[in-house]
């Protein structure tokens, strides 16, 4: 899967990522050489650089505004470098958050903390009088449940 490159606007090349330039420095690239090569393609210019080839994806594009025109630099993180660099293994980003499982929805809310003090104190009981542990993300779906059976009147209200 191939993910698009991440272009940051109006951000100054953070601490925990390698200039492009200092990187070239670092692998005794030619400074002439490394300014031609993303001179007209930019970011996608530094797949002719073998040295870079095979981890050039992992580049990222900062633009900023500098004295009314848009500059960039290119940065790759710091820990991607280094792995590659010590293990010679091209590193993979990672994927974010894994997609829920079968019928699942994620719900979030915000609830009043004494609330969730309560809860949390009668799920910590329960599980401490029973065999079988639940987790507190169990207990609220049950929770739910619950209410939902207890309002049967109202599933199938006509208006």
């Amino acid at each position: 899967m191939d993910r698009p490159r991440k272009y940051h606007k109006n951000m100054k090349l953070p601490d925990d990522y390698y200039n492009y330039f200092d990187l070239c420095k670092m692998e005794g690239i030619e400074t002439n050489r490394a300014k031609n090569a993303v001179k007209d393609k930019g970011v996608e210019g530094i797949k002719s650089l073998e040295e870079f080839a095979p981890i050039e994806h992992l580049f990222e594009v900062f633009e900023k505004p500098i004295k009314g025109k848009i500059v960039n630099s290119y940065g790759i993180k710091r820990k991607y470098y280094k792995k590659w660099k010590r293990e010679k293994v091209v590193p993979k980003r990672p994927t974010g958050r894994p997609p829920l499982a079968g019928d699942e929805v994620e719900i979030r809310y915000r609830i009043p903390k004494h609330l969730k003090e309560e809860f949390t104190r009668i799920v910590d009981n329960a599980n401490r009088i029973s065999a079988v542990k639940v987790t507190y993300k169990d207990m609220i779906a049950v929770a739910i449940q619950e209410f939902c059976d207890r309002r049967y009147q109202l599933k199938d209200l006509d208006e």
